[in-house]
């Protein structure tokens, strides 16, 4: 008898953990829904304002990351090359690193590890920016001022974060593969120019279309989940940090989720 009670028990909490995720996600996607309608419900009011936002997403988002995002490419173009020299030492074959430096850079870690930046750096921004205005009823104030929130807040964010995350996938795999041929060149003592050309050839244009979807999904799933729990904080100051987090952890579940499902529709 207790065994069946704990075991409706875990079955119960199981079932509650998957329907409250699968109604965040239905949330998720009608916050989407209703933010498209807005956009062109509203494309023609007040173009110098979103513009304007917009750049200014871009630079906090894009620009501002250019450092950190160029030290990390750098750290992992030599890891994954350190690691290639090491496995192709074992089979004697060097030709596995241009196809390793495709594979797991282009496909896999340029775009995720180019959203994992952009989460914890312009991501907990927006969903604290949000919260804060929450709060403190500056989006009554907008609305109060016949503005609708989610074209004045929602749409720059939406379209900035994407297209940061795009050219930032793009910049970290050029600087990552550039530091995978500096280790290359040290470790292995092989011409620049001959893994140049070796690259050339294992890349096709599909790696590169499977990494930009990739970060424009990434992209659009960072911006979209933070704005909105950012504007699921409460009254009190206190529900920000919350939300903050419970943000933070749902970019990184969709950005996985979202890596895999891509991978494998490409590789099926």
């Amino acid at each position: 008898m207790h065994t069946g009670t704990y075991f409706q028990t875990l079955t119960g909490s199981c079932g509650r953990w998957l329907l409250g995720k699968v109604s965040r996600l239905s949330d998720l996607l009608g916050f989407f829904v209703v933010c498209l309608k807005t956009v062109l419900r509203h494309w023609r009011t007040g173009p110098r304002v979103m513009i304007r936002t917009f750049v200014q997403q871009i630079y906090f988002t894009g620009v501002q990351s250019l450092e950190l995002t160029c030290f990390i490419a750098l750290l992992v173009g030599g890891m994954v090359v350190i690691q290639g020299v090491a496995q192709s030492t074992r089979v004697g074959s060097r030709e596995v690193l241009p196809t390793l430096l495709t594979v797991v850079i282009i496909r896999e870690l340029g775009p995720l590890l180019t959203a994992v930046i952009v989460t914890l750096r312009s991501g907990s921004a927006i969903a604290i920016e949000m919260g804060y205005m929450t709060v403190l009823r500056e989006i009554e104030s907008i609305e109060m001022q016949g503005i609708n929130p989610l074209h004045f807040l929602a749409f720059p964010r939406l379209i900035g974060v994407s297209v940061s995350v795009l050219c930032l996938f793009v910049f970290f795999d050029v600087v990552s593969i550039f530091g995978g041929f500096i280790a290359a060149w040290a470790l292995v003592d092989v011409p620049m120019w001959n893994l140049f050309s070796d690259l050339a050839r294992a890349v096709s244009g599909a790696d590169f279309i499977v990494g930009s979807v990739k970060a424009l999904f990434f992209g659009l799933t960072i911006s979209l989940v933070c704005l909105y729990h950012g504007f699921r904080a409460h009254e009190a100051v206190t529900s920000i940090p919350p939300q903050v987090s419970q943000a933070l952890v749902d970019c990184f579940i969709f950005c996985f989720f979202f890596n895999v499902l891509i991978s494998a529709v490409f590789y099926l």
